[in-house]
């Protein structure tokens, strides 16, 4: 069931007979990139870096009552989540899923920012934030993203950094919900063994009946070569963390086009670095490898890059002997059997991934905000091509675009 109430906010009910939970998931396309954009009137507004964390922390304080200590009388488990570029809130429960769904709605829909709750929160933000800067797998993520990067908002972690919470004031937050936080802009997913109808007519009472405009994201003008093709930073650690990242031309885009260059580009670094491989097997056997490496690949609207760990005790040497089996890989190309082994791996996963109603209206509310059919994902992946893999790891495994990152042990 897809429907969208009054006042534009959709609404996909997924029901799941026999369950005996069900979950909500509400999500919208704002997230902590957004930093510059235009108000309904058109007027240009600037809110510091960890903004959208900042507000989602408010919403959660709710009007009178801790939304948590809602969620907890009626005995659901509740969370919610910023990301680069959106915001979602969720909650799931065996029992009580009509009032539950009614402080999902009613927390988000009725905030209450003043400079007073603001304040009261800041300590507890820039604790928060001061807690990710000490993780060395975090650090070292986000160095990567400042050598790849030069001017996107991912340069910076989405909860800010302890000198933005600190500038982060309650006019910015409000610009942000005004912009925002309109029905028209929200999607709510629910899976569950329910009944649509009637969580369709709960969402159209819960929501006001009229939708005022969206804010206008501004776009950031970055450079085509990488920020700093090797940057390092000293931390408290026993061996190095080093990241090798390569950075797409072009963002992947949205939509069917954009799902199609993920799995190829999924499929690319599977073959390349994943367990099963040829080149996996040769760099384990050399010990330039051990069970700290992993591989992985982002994309949004506004980037995409692939990139790899490693706690090498000699960074350069990792860095050298990695990009070697890169370029080893590329001269092969790709064959067709390791294509369809990962193909049937890849759809076995996605049947494993759905089957609960919380992991189901996670899938479908990130496919919505991502422009995506939901259910492309299947027919897709059986249609990706040797041809298509093979290109997708030409363009992405430039050596011209790629950066490292380095955490090296502080003396």
């Amino acid at each position: 069931f897809r429907g969208l109430t009054d006042s534009g906010m959709e609404v996909i009910v997924a029901p799941r007979p026999g369950f005996s939970t069900a979950s909500a998931h509400l999500g919208l396309r704002f997230g902590s990139v957004h930093t510059r954009f235009l108000d309904d009137s058109g007027e240009e507004v600037s809110v510091p870096d960890g903004s959208a964390h900042y507000l989602e922390h408010k919403l959660f304080e709710g009007k009178e009552e801790k939304v948590f200590d809602r969620f907890g009388r009626l005995g659901a488990q509740f969370n919610g989540g910023t990301g680069f570029h959106t915001t979602t809130y969720y909650f799931s429960t065996s029992r009580n899923f009509t009032e539950s769904l009614d402080v999902l709605l009613d927390f988000v829909l009725n905030p209450l920012i003043t400079e007073e709750r603001v304040e009261k929160e800041r300590g507890i933000i820039e604790q928060e934030v001061r807690m990710y800067e000490d993780d060395p797998g975090f650090r070292s993520h986000f160095l990567l993203h400042r050598a790849l990067y030069s001017n996107l908002r991912l340069r910076v972690s989405p909860g800010g950094r302890v000198s933005d919470v600190k500038a982060i004031t309650a006019a910015d937050i409000q610009a942000c919900y005004d912009a925002f936080y309109s029905p028209s802009s929200l999607c709510l997913v629910v899976s569950g063994d329910l009944n649509p109808d009637e969580i369709f007519e709960q969402a159209q009472l819960l929501t006001p009946a009229e939708s005022g405009a969206m804010g206008q994201f501004l776009p950031v003008d970055e450079p085509e070569v990488v920020a700093e093709p090797w940057l390092e930073e000293e931390f408290p650690l026993a061996r190095s963390r080093t990241l090798i990242g390569w950075r797409e031309s072009v963002s992947p885009g949205t939509g069917e086009l954009g799902l199609r260059r993920r799995l190829a580009a999924h499929f690319a670094l599977d073959m390349l670095f994943g367990l099963s491989g040829r080149s996996h097997a040769d760099l384990y056997d050399r010990g330039v490898v051990d069970d700290s490496f992993g591989h992985h690949y982002s994309d949004g609207p506004d980037h995409g890059y692939a990139a790899v760990v490693g706690s090498p005790e000699n960074p350069e040497s990792f860095v050298r002997e990695i990009k070697n089996a890169a370029t080893t890989f590329l001269a092969r190309g790709v064959k067709g059997k390791n294509l369809e082994r990962l193909k049937r791996a890849a759809l076995g996963g996605l049947a494993g991934s759905l089957e609960s109603p919380s992991a189901l209206a996670s899938a479908l509310l990130g496919s919505r905000l991502r422009d995506e059919d939901p259910f492309a994902a299947r027919s897709l992946i059986s249609t990706v091509t040797c041809e298509e893999v093979d290109a997708c790891a030409r363009e992405l495994l430039d050596p011209a675009r790629s950066a490292v990152a380095v955490l090296r042990p502080s003396l």
